[in-house]
């Protein structure tokens, strides 16, 4: 029996990953310590905390997981507010993982890092291997574990694959990440009418689309090894500024009320991130390629929030 364990199984990426990986799997588990109230298709949940050794080391002697589907993390705002907590789960918990998963010949291993893991100067577009100097701890925690995973593939064997994702417009975006708010723009204005961006106008940000973040999540994990030519891969959906997503909300709910407070904090760490990213080796190396740009991704936005309410 095939099984892909799939951590942080309670989150917003894993419930768009798990029906994509139903059919190409006998079993899906779904770590986390939230509880999940509706399971997919050929899941099962198990709770437990990711820094937790002789949790992990039961998990996997049970379930002996041939793929590992690694997405639990504490999120940008969270990791600046508990610091010693952030690198224990995003640092020891990777590493933990990782671990456990060479001494359980684990096949494929796929971690998603972030645009985050950059930072200062950057080039435009963003390539796979610019350099990575993250201006929030977040992003810190993400370079250290790809780095890691690389590590485990070249020295160990582990087939380590990284997706680095932009910042995720989602209907179901945990509203506590500092990218949260291009989710938020939507659903807020569409809930209660109004929206506070707490980001510059102008500031030129890579996003991509939720379904079509969980769909190069499947397409990078199934890929077959020869094709793939690095270890770390950057992806792109689109290029639009907070103004543009203004503009986009605007459009479809003409009466919304959307003003511009930035945040300095929050502006200029966004501000650090790349405006647009350089997918070209994702594209010949798997057939990465987006489906959703800004006008489909606002339709869908409402059209998800509108049935989810």
């Amino acid at each position: 029996m095939s099984t892909c364990l799939i951590t942080g199984g309670a989150g917003n990426l894993a419930r768009g990953v798990c029906p994509l990986l139903a059919g190409r799997f006998d079993r899906l588990v779904l770590f986390d310590q939230m509880p999940i109230e509706r399971l997919a298709a050929q899941a099962e949940f198990q709770s437990g905390d990711l820094t937790d050794a002789t949790r992990l080391e039961a998990l996997f002697a049970e379930y002996r997981p041939d793929a590992v589907v690694h997405l639990a993390s504490l999120l940008s705002g969270s990791s600046e507010r508990d610091r010693v907590r952030a690198w224990h789960v995003n640092a020891t918990g990777t590493f933990l993982l990782l671990e456990t998963a060479l001494r359980h010949d684990v096949r494929t291993f796929l971690f998603t890092s972030t645009v985050a893991a950059f930072g200062g100067k950057l080039p435009d577009p963003l390539t796979d291997d610019a350099p990575q100097w993250p201006d929030g701890l977040y992003g810190v925690t993400k370079v250290a574990c790809e780095r890691l995973g690389v590590y485990y593939h070249h020295r160990h064997g582990l087939d380590f694959r990284c997706l680095r994702l932009p910042i995720i417009i989602s209907p179901f975006a945990p509203p506590g990440a500092a990218s949260a708010f291009a989710s938020q723009a939507f659903i807020e204005a569409a809930r209660n009418g109004r929206f506070t961006f707490r980001v510059r106008a102008e500031t030129r940000l890579a996003l991509i689309y939720f379904q079509d973040a969980v769909r190069a999540m499947a397409s990078l994990l199934l890929a077959p090894a020869e094709r793939l030519t690095q270890r770390v891969y950057n992806i792109h959906g689109m290029t639009a500024t907070p103004r543009d997503i203004a503009g986009a909300v605007v459009r479809r709910l003409p009466k919304a009320d959307l003003q511009f407070e930035p945040d300095p904090s929050v502006a200029n760490l966004l501000a650090s991130w790349p405006g647009a990213i350089d997918d070209s080796r994702a594209r010949a190396d798997w057939n990465w390629e987006p489906q959703f740009d800004l006008e489909r991704t606002a339709d869908q936005m409402l059209e998800e929030f509108q049935h989810s309410a």
